[in-house]
């Protein structure tokens, strides 16, 4: 089977630097397949992005390579890294991209890339994504051994994601992400409410139960409902909550459970 290369990042489509990355992997590898994920991820967010490759990476097979580049970083201290994880492999850059898919419930391994066979001879201080990322990627996809990546890493950057703090049956938690429909994601996860949801509250607004979709509301009705990410989301149906609301990120959300039975 052809390997798959997935490409996340915030670089936007009118100006080419996408297309630099495909064509140097193309270079490498013709037969890759490239999927685009996302370039329009919100400036800078590595939060953002760490949520969508959360939401996608567990739908490709095994062996796909998702290449990620959301790099504020970029040209300064912070690592060239290739993480492994499920038979998936993720490369970029080490400020928190994999924070979401390294997670304890799976064996991962991370090698900082070092090997100079694998990347550009003079990489762009300002353009990692083409020059280091980009190269990598296809040279994995062609069967270069992981291991030849570079020396292991033991301490890869992790996002501080807010955490949940939990008061007899309420869990209270905030806005972490705002899509481009306005959704409210917060950082609570589906696993944290285990069937017990009865209510959220912010800002004055309670919405009772779970929705399973947003048409299960009338247009222009909030709604709470797990998303696609795995986590608790507030909505508009039709409409944007964020604007509705009032609502930024760090919005503070608190989750009322029932009762635990005995």
């Amino acid at each position: 089977m052809r390997p798959v290369i997935t490409i996340t990042t915030d670089f936007g489509t009118r100006d080419g630097f996408v297309a630099q990355m495909k064509g140097v992997i193309l270079r490498i590898n013709p037969d890759a397949r490239i999927v685009d994920v996302t370039h329009d991820i919100a400036p800078y967010s590595i939060m953002e992005a760490a949520l969508v490759l959360k939401g996608i990476h567990r739908h490709f097979p095994d062996g796909t390579i998702h290449l990620a580049v959301v790099d504020p970083g970029v040209g300064g201290a912070r690592r060239a890294i290739v993480a492994r994880s499920r038979r998936r492999l993720y490369v970029g850059p080490d400020n928190g991209l994999f924070s979401l898919v390294l997670t304890p419930q799976q064996p991962w391994e991370v090698r900082q890339i070092e090997n100079p066979e694998f990347i550009a001879p003079r990489p762009h201080p300002t353009f990692h994504g083409r020059d280091i990322f980009a190269p990598v990627a296809a040279h994995l996809s062609l069967g270069a051994p992981f291991e030849a990546v570079g020396w292991a890493v033991a301490d890869p950057v992790f996002l501080s994601v807010p955490e949940v703090r939990r008061t007899g049956n309420e869990l209270h938690g905030e806005v972490i992400h705002i899509d481009r429909f306005g959704n409210l994601t917060t950082n609570i996860e589906s696993a944290m409410i285990d069937r017990r949801f009865e209510s959220v509250e912010m800002r004055g607004l309670a919405i009772r139960g779970l929705s399973r979709s947003f048409c299960q509301v009338l247009q222009g009705q909030a709604l709470a409902l797990i998303n696609s990410f795995g986590y608790l989301e507030i909505a508009v149906n039709r409409g944007n909550a964020a604007q509705s609301l009032g609502v930024s990120k760090g919005e503070k959300v608190t989750v009322c459970l029932s009762p635990a039975r005995p």
